[in-house]
This record gives C-alpha cells, sequence and structure tokens, in this order.
C-alpha cells in the first residue's frame, strides 16, 4: 500500500514538475538577447525602457486580480492562458513595429502576473484533493526550485548555442514558443481542472484584502521597514536587468578601444549569473543553519549589493570587473530572496498576506518606472550610482529593525517556500 502511494506521488509530482520546468525554460530563455534584440531594431534606450516599463505595469495591474480570477474560472484554464500569451508575445518580438512590441509587453505582463501564482495554486490544490501528506508539498517546491535553478543555467546555453547556430538574435523567442506550445499540450492532457474554495466576487474579494492590508501596513513599523528594503532592493534589481547590457557594452568597448566590435556571449554570461543565484541562495541556507539571523543576512544582501553597484559605476574601462561586478550581484539576489520571504513569512498575519504584499510592491513600482524613464537623460553609472545608495539605505532600515525590541520577526516560520529569484529575469 505504501509503495502504491508512493508511486502514485511521485508520478504526480514529476508531471507537475515537467510543466513547470518547462514553462520557466521558456521564460529563462527570453532573458539574454532581449535587450540587444531591440537594439538591433535601432531603438533608443528610452523607447526600449518604455516597454520594459509596460510590461512591468501590465504584471503589476494584473497581478493584483489574476489569482482570484484563477480561483473563479479554474487554474488549468488559466494555465492555458498562460502558454497562449507568452508564446504569442515572444513570437511578435520578433517584428520591429514598436506598436506591436508594446501588445507584446501587455500580453507579457499578464503572463507573468499568471505565471508566479497559478501554477503554484494548481499544484498545492490537486495536492490537497489527492489526499498526499502536506510535508511533500514543501519537498517538492524545493526540488522544483534547485531544478529551475539548473534550467536557468541551461537556457543561457541554450540561448547563446540557437544565437551562433541561426546568426538571429530572435532565435532564443522562436524556440522559447515551441517550448511553450509543448508545456500547453502537456497541460491540457495530463492536468485536472481546480478551483478556489471561494466563488465571490474576484474583483470585491481583492478590494477587501488590500484595505485590510492597508490597515495592517499603518500600525506596524516592522512590515514597513522590510517594505522599504524590498523597494529598494527589487526596484535596483529590475533596474540592473534593463540596464546590465548597455554597462556592459560600454565597458567592452572601452576596454577595447575602437577597434571592430564582437558580440559578447551574454547567453554564457546570463548562465555564470544564474550560478551565482544558486549560489547565494546555498549560502543562506548554510549560514541560517549555523544560526546566523535572517535580518543580519538580508541586511548583509543589501550592502553587498550596494557595493556591487560601485563596482559597476568604477569598472566602466575594465569589462573583467564588470562582469565580476554582475557575478557579484547575482550572488546577492540568491541570498536576498529567502531572506526576506522569510522575515515576510514570520512578519505578515497570513490572513492580510495578499492585500500587504500587493501594496508593498506599489512604492517599487513608481520608483522603477522613475529610475527607468530617466534613463535617456541620465548616464549608466550616475544610475547605477543611486542604486548603490538605495542598497546601502535599505541595509541600514534592516539593521535598524534587528534593534528594534519590539519587532515580531522573531515568532518564526516553518516551511516556508521561497521562490528564489525567478522573477528578477523574466523580461517584461
Amino acid at each position: 500500500m505504501l509503495s502504491t502511494s508512493s508511486d502514485s506521488f511521485s508520478k504526480f509530482r514529476n508531471n507537475y514538475l515537467a510543466v513547470y520546468l518547462t514553462v520557466m525554460m521558456s521564460d529563462w530563455l527570453q532573458g539574454p538577447y532581449l535587450y540587444t534584440l531591440y537594439e538591433s531594431y535601432s531603438f533608443s534606450m528610452y523607447n526600449i525602457a518604455v516597454l520594459f516599463i509596460v510590461g512591468f505595469v501590465s504584471s503589476a495591474v494584473f497581478g493584483t486580480v489574476v489569482a482570484n480570477t484563477a480561483d473563479v474560472w479554474g487554474r488549468k484554464r488559466m494555465a492555458l492562458l498562460f502558454c497562449a500569451t507568452s508564446s504569442v508575445a515572444s513570437v511578435i518580438r520578433l517584428s520591429n513595429n514598436y506598436q506591436y512590441l508594446i501588445v507584446s509587453h501587455l500580453l507579457s505582463g499578464l503572463s507573468t502576473a499568471l505565471l508566479y501564482c497559478v501554477f503554484e495554486a494548481w499544484y498545492i490544490s490537486q495536492h490537497q484533493r489527492k489526499g498526499f501528506a502536506p510535508a511533500l508539498i514543501g519537498a517538492t517546491f524545493s526540488t522544483a526550485i534547485f531544478l529551475n535553478g539548473l534550467v536557468a543555467i541551461l537556457a543561457g546555453v541554450v540561448a547563446n548555442i540557437s544565437v551562433q547556430m541561426s546568426g538571429s538574435l530572435a532565435a532564443p523567442f522562436v524556440v522559447s514558443a515551441g517550448t511553450l506550445v509543448f508545456a500547453g499540450l502537456l497541460i491540457s492532457s495530463s492536468w485536472e481542472e481546480n478551483y478556489g474554495d471561494s466563488k465571490t466576487n474576484a474583483s470585491g474579494s481583492v478590494l477587501k484584502s488590500m484595505m485590510e492590508g492597508l490597515i495592517v501596513l499603518k500600525n506596524d513599523g516592522n512590515i514597513l521597514s522590510l517594505g522599504l528594503a524590498q523597494t529598494v532592493f527589487e526596484c535596483c534589481m529590475y533596474t540592473f536587468v534593463l540596464l546590465y547590457t548597455p554597462a556592459l557594452e560600454m565597458s567592452v568597448k572601452n576596454s577595447q578601444g575602437s577597434g571592430g566590435r564582437e558580440l559578447f556571449p551574454l547567453g554564457y554570461l546570463f548562465s555564470a549569473m544564474m550560478l551565482c543565484t544558486m549560489l547565494g541562495s546555498i549560502a543562506f541556507k548554510i549560514l541560517s543553519s549555523k544560526g546566523l539571523a535572517t535580518e543580519k543576512l538580508l541586511s548583509m544582501a543589501l550592502f553587498v549589493s550596494g557595493a556591487s553597484f560601485c563596482l559597476i559605476t568604477l569598472s566602466t574601462y575594465n569589462s573583467t570587473y564588470t562582469v565580476l561586478s554582475f557575478l557579484i550581484f547575482e550572488f546577492t539576489t540568491g541570498l536576498y530572496f529567502p531572506s526576506m520571504g522569510t522575515l515576510r513569512a514570520q512578519t505578515i498575519p497570513e490572513q492580510n498576506r495578499t492585500g500587504v504584499m500587493a501594496f508593498l510592491r506599489v512604492p517599487m513600482n513608481f520608483a522603477v518606472c522613475a529610475i527607468l524613464l530617466r534613463v535617456n537623460t541620465m548616464p549608466v553609472g550616475e544610475i547605477f550610482q543611486i542604486c548603490a545608495l538605495l542598497n546601502f539605505f535599505g541595509g541600514l532600515a534592516i539593521l535598524w529593525r534587528s534593534l528594534d525590541p519590539q519587532r515580531q520577526g522573531d515568532k518564526g516560520s516553518q516551511g516556508v517556500y521561497v521562490a528564489a529569484s525567478t522573477e528578477e529575469n523574466h523580461e517584461l
């Protein structure tokens, strides 16, 4: 009987992982060459930044309602919608028509919102419906995080090889669309439909949740300090996603002088950065197991991140140091996400989690848009200097929080699942 149950769970888990890793592969494939592709279309940095902002705002708007909508309409149906919208967005990016690309990023924003809630919700609901042990949920997600890191590294290699073999910067997006078609076939053929427990009106449910979250934020300085740290780090992270390619190009050009420009192997660089992110998450586990406080790990991530941005601004004539600074920053993202996720789980009341999380992203949304809208008038080095100062400020805020005797972060949390750094490299 035990063997049958174990076999049944293994089959169920492996099916979920096959779908999840396939969609994540499609997502990671779009990361390394998106900026360079748009640059090849002769778009200015400002125009490229606007496209990123469109996708980012689209994701933020859809993200406030998509979870409740999936509960009502069905998670399998919404997972298939993700495959459709993301694949269409990838194909549209083969066009150099700016209006079409705006539509592409609107669709990509919707698909991002779907990606980060629908698949996890489907798995948890189906796991519980089948009567598997609750502890196995954490084991599945832990395996998914580790394998997703390997998939991200593989995606960078595949993207680089596809560009080299085809001679086209659009090749990774064609491969991405193909993997999404395969994922859609897997979902339609092997997933059952499931729904949320609540059948209330989705928009009303979200509004009530957000208003309750606003009250919690108003009355809890510990959550506000976490929100400040989240705003500064993730604002700088999304800024980095857009600007690391032009920063590298400038550094390579300055290092090599006025000689011929050779395309940098961005796919391999992407793989190296994802490896550093995995190392950062491993460092979090090791340091946490040795008793180092999570707040100290978070402040460490912010301070080291600030130092990496300083190194970027100081290495404009040395591409080796520029790449090193990128790798250091990616290490801090691997340290940041589990630290922040753990502290949020310990501090934010479960019944208000959705509303609080939605409000915590609002200032970050405005900050990212404000910075990216200045890329046409402010040198990249100055923008990274601002990022360095913001991270140092965030690190000080977390240190202040750790000294607050009334903080709620010591209550502890059991079985926290943190999706390490998936969100960072999804190109909106």
